[in-house]
């Protein structure tokens, strides 16, 4: 057997990823797979991209936060879509550590893992493979639909995988369609409980085990330290975990 575990959607919020890492180190769990959005929203990213990089047992992809960033640091076109958040990403971009930006630019949007013959699908968002390349100006994540097995159903490139993991959605989702294992941790770092969310897997020969994980952190230091900052969007941000 083999046990990994799933994070996905931190958002900055270092509070909740450091005591879901601190669970982790408890549960025997072999390798750690993070499902993009690590930064965006909250205001911590610095320090959640510190803390995930000093890792030795992770891989990391990127998710429209994490890219739409990045499109503005490399002067490429930002998603028209999401203008009313670029003066937030500016901020988190201006404030981003420089030696975390080629980390970053080198991050994969998909993983394909082999685990005990069993094939595994890791992106931030399910999308055709159409989509696979095409630009964080495009919104190739916003493509497929609210997850359910009916939107999902049309997902090609899936013939051989047995899981696929995603995140993108804030909420937790596991479901079957057309044969395939869907599974969403839930947004570990912007939810409005006070608690964190991911996801162990066992995985051997015979199938797969999913069980879903809830760790309290401190949850009311947090949402006050976000109030301290100038963080742009301040207040729509806190009225989500409100």
């Amino acid at each position: 057997m083999y046990r990994i575990a799933i994070i996905t959607d931190i958002h900055g919020n270092i509070y909740a990823l450091n005591s879901v890492l601190k669970d982790i180190k408890k549960k025997s769990v072999d390798y750690i797979y993070c499902l993009g959005d690590m930064i965006g929203i909250g205001p911590f990213s610095n320090e959640v991209l510190n803390s995930l990089f000093e890792l030795n047992n992770i891989e990391m992809i990127t998710g429209n936060h994490d890219e739409a960033v990045l499109s503005l640091l490399n002067n490429e076109p930002y998603p028209e879509s999401r203008i009313n958040v670029i003066l937030h990403h500016k901020w988190i971009a201006n404030k981003l550590n420089k030696e975390y930006i080629p980390k970053l630019k080198k991050l994969p949007r998909i993983l394909n893992p082999t685990i005990c013959e069993q094939n595994l699908h890791l992106i931030h968002y399910p999308m055709k493979q159409s989509l696979y390349g095409v630009h964080i100006s495009k919104d190739p994540f916003d493509f497929t639909g609210v997850p359910s097995p009916e939107h999902f159903y049309e997902l090609d490139g899936l013939d051989n995988i047995s899981l696929v993991c995603f995140g993108h959605d804030h909420n937790s989702h596991q479901f079957v369609s057309k044969g395939k294992l869907f599974y969403n941790t839930g947004s570990l770092g912007c939810f409005n409980e006070a608690f964190a969310r991911y996801g162990i897997i066992d995985i051997n020969k015979r199938g797969i085990n999913i069980m879903q994980q809830y760790v309290p952190y401190e949850f009311h230091t947090y949402v006050d330290e976000i109030r301290k900052t100038n963080i742009p969007r301040k207040e729509i941000i806190i009225a989500l975990y409100e």
